[in-house]
């Protein structure tokens, strides 16, 4: 899967966290994202769980796969202890959905369920993108998350690179996405303003072409640049439509 198909326009695959659409089933995705320009999701748990029956998942793929919509990802997965049949039954949900990649937090001491999902995700050819939320998290902060990295050297553990969550954090997604360079792995979009709203990516304290530019630059990023808006769980297609619109203005 490639973040600009041709190699040469800038135009980067967009997709969208399923989470944006939590108040909606999967067919009502599909109907609400028709003609938005979207051609990826990373699914959570709110859409299918790892426990769900095998016709279930088939059926979740098979719907989006119709709509023109391929599964990249899946998260964000907590994951508190060293359980295989959990950690299995996850990344065995996302190689069935077809997903590249899991988002996904682990307790950042815990180098014996690192090694333990480094392990199995060999099994499935995945690759583990840790994910930041806002202050008061398990990793909130770059530096929380490069220290993890740094401790297990596989170019299969990277980052899953939230750029509002930085953006409460107090540091610059540019300024983040330097420092991790080729372990971002994976990004949502999100967005806020000075005074901590949540708003449609590029309408707040974020620089889409700024953003597109350090992804070319400083990285090797290979997947769509995901959506998260969660400000209207009822209505987000406008906002959806709109963080498209930036993008591409961006890339051109």
């Amino acid at each position: 899967m490639s973040s600009a198909p041709d190699g040469s326009d800038g135009q980067y695959e967009i997709g969208v966290q399923s989470f944006t659409y939590r108040e909606f089933d999967v067919s009502e995705i599909c109907s609400e994202l028709s003609g938005t320009g979207v051609s990826a999701i990373e699914l959570c748990d709110v859409h299918v769980a790892p426990d769900a029956a095998a016709e279930v998942v088939e059926r979740v793929r098979d719907r989006l796969a119709d709509s023109g919509i391929e599964v990249c990802g899946y998260g964000v997965v907590p994951f508190e202890d060293d359980d295989e049949e959990r950690i299995r039954a996850t990344f065995e949900l996302v190689d069935r959905l077809g997903g590249e990649y899991c988002s996904l937090e682990f307790p950042p001491n815990d180098d014996g369920l690192r090694d333990r999902l480094l392990s199995v995700a060999d099994e499935f050819d995945l690759d583990l993108a840790i994910h930041n939320h806002g202050p008061g998290a398990t990793y909130s902060r770059v530096e929380e998350v490069t220290r993890v990295l740094e401790s297990a050297d596989s170019p299969r553990l990277g980052a899953c690179v939230d750029t509002g969550h930085f953006f409460r954090s107090g540091e610059a997604p540019a300024d983040v996405i330097r420092r991790l360079g080729d372990r971002v792995l994976a990004l949502h979009l999100k967005d806020f303003d000075d005074e901590g709203n949540e708003v449609v990516p590029g309408t707040g304290r974020l620089d889409v072409s700024e953003l597109l530019d350090l992804l070319e630059t400083e990285t090797a990023f290979d997947q769509p640049l995901v959506i998260e808006y969660e400000a209207d769980a009822e209505n987000p297609t406008p906002a959806v439509e709109q963080t498209v619109a930036a993008v591409r203005d961006a890339a051109e």
